[in-house]
């Protein structure tokens, strides 16, 4: 009977302990994201009908060949020219990642 209580603390401890980037990411974050930082020059929805750059549609980079969002979100936390500093955090960036991947359907 005692071992079910001990399971349960390891098991509970496990997911305390464990790093925080094993969670899944929050699309619905990073859509919020998404409009505020990016809609400027991007089409970040379905609803969206133009920008006001040349910048490719979030759906069309979702769709590329070899597209994913780990590559995506590594990309996101480093500064580009054409893109400017916004300083996400790891979590944000993948985030913002697993929304724009939700857009390949």
């Amino acid at each position: 009977m005692k071992k079910i209580p001990i399971i349960v603390f390891y098991f509970f401890a496990q997911m305390v302990l464990t790093d925080s980037s094993g969670w899944a990411a929050d699309a619905r974050h990073g859509e919020q994201l998404a409009h505020r930082w990016c809609a400027d020059c991007h089409v970040v929805a379905p609803n969206q009908h133009r920008p006001t750059t040349e910048a490719a549609p979030f759906a069309t980079v979702a769709r590329r060949p070899g597209f994913t969002a780990e590559q995506l979100a590594f990309f996101l936390l480093s500064p580009h020219p054409k893109m400017p500093d916004m300083s996400l955090t790891r979590t944000e960036a993948s985030d913002l990642a697993a929304y724009i991947k939700s857009l390949a359907r």
